[in-house]
């Protein structure tokens, strides 16, 4: 495999105001989520990675949910689960740009949940995360501008008011971006409602959905290079959720 290499692109510089993201943890230590954003802003310097008590006013909302640990193998505490999907509830009704992730199986659950929840296998969170990230960063791409106006989360906030269960996927073969997209529309039997790509173009992207037969996607995104500026493919592909009988 050839070494990665940076775009040399001076669309991918920010404004001066670095976009602020924060990691709120179900199921994991207060101090296992302060170390995984120590780390992630060792890994990602390009954003500002906070925990803590605080949330971030402005700040992506990362809900992190480890459904093993939080509901136990006996599921015994299955009550706990219901705590991720009150914050997100609660972070909808705020305003507040947010994502629920979940390691571990999302089946289990409450199924009544709102918002934009991603699935994860059972890897490691700064890993996944990055990728999530770049993936969604695509939503704020402009053109003209490149990836100066991510520190809104506009593109992002959108996207949030709907309800989607979404996986990601992500791969240095940027030429295998058609076989990378269909391995994750593959994952529901339902066409997907949001696309969003880092690092294709987007006439690769329509081609593909054409050939697919997705081309009606009501969201797609897409952005010619990652947030970090390395070759890579990242994307997040998201599929409709039924509208809780109990949602505003």
């Amino acid at each position: 495999m050839e070494p990665t290499v940076p775009h040399e692109n001076p669309q991918s510089i920010f404004t001066q105001t670095k976009p602020a993201i924060y990691l709120e943890g179900w199921g994991m230590r207060a101090e296992e989520v302060e170390a995984l954003a120590r780390t992630l802003q060792g890994l990602l310097p390009s954003l500002d990675w906070h925990a803590g008590d605080t949330p971030v006013p402005g700040a992506l909302t990362l809900v992190l949910v480890d459904e093993g640990a939080l509901a136990g193998d006996a599921r015994g505490a299955i009550w706990n689960t219901f705590g991720p999907v009150e914050a997100m509830r609660r972070a909808r009704q705020a305003g507040v740009a947010a994502v629920a992730v979940c390691r571990g199986r999302i089946s289990r659950l409450p199924p009544e949940r709102v918002g934009l929840w991603v699935t994860t296998a059972s890897g490691d969170w700064a890993q996944n995360l990055q990728a999530l990230v770049r993936a969604l960063a695509a939503l704020e791409w402009e053109p003209r501008r490149g990836y100066k106006e991510v520190a809104a989360w506009r593109g992002l906030r959108a996207l949030t008011q709907a309800n989607l269960l979404a996986v990601m996927t992500s791969n240095e073969d940027a030429g295998d971006f058609a076989g990378l997209v269909r391995q994750a529309f593959s994952a529901s039997m339902a066409p997907p409602a949001a696309l969003s790509v880092a690092g294709a173009s987007r006439a690769v992207v329509e081609r593909t959905l054409v050939e697919a037969g997705m081309q009606e996607t009501e969201i797609v995104a897409v952005a010619p290079m990652t947030l970090d500026g390395i070759m890579r493919v990242d994307a997040l592909v998201g599929f409709p959720w039924p509208q809780p009988a109990y949602s505003a």
